[in-house]
């Protein structure tokens, strides 16, 4: 039973935060010259869906038991 909480953790809000933004990378790519319409942007989606995918997997901290 101690290695469940070992596991991998899913958080619900940076769930919700990664997928309007995945939506809106998507839409900023163009799949036909694989390049982003607008660089800057689709770069700055590309880092905060990474850092939401990151947080939303985040293994959850084990508390010292007493």
């Amino acid at each position: 039973i101690k290695n469940m909480k070992n596991k991998i953790g899913f958080n619900f809000g940076f769930a919700l935060l990664a997928f309007p933004i995945g939506l809106a990378l998507l839409r900023e790519f163009n799949f036909e010259t694989f390049t982003f319409k607008k660089t800057a942007l689709g770069i700055l989606y590309l880092i905060s869906f990474i850092f939401c995918i990151f947080f939303m997997l985040k293994k959850k901290q084990q508390q010292p038991e007493k």
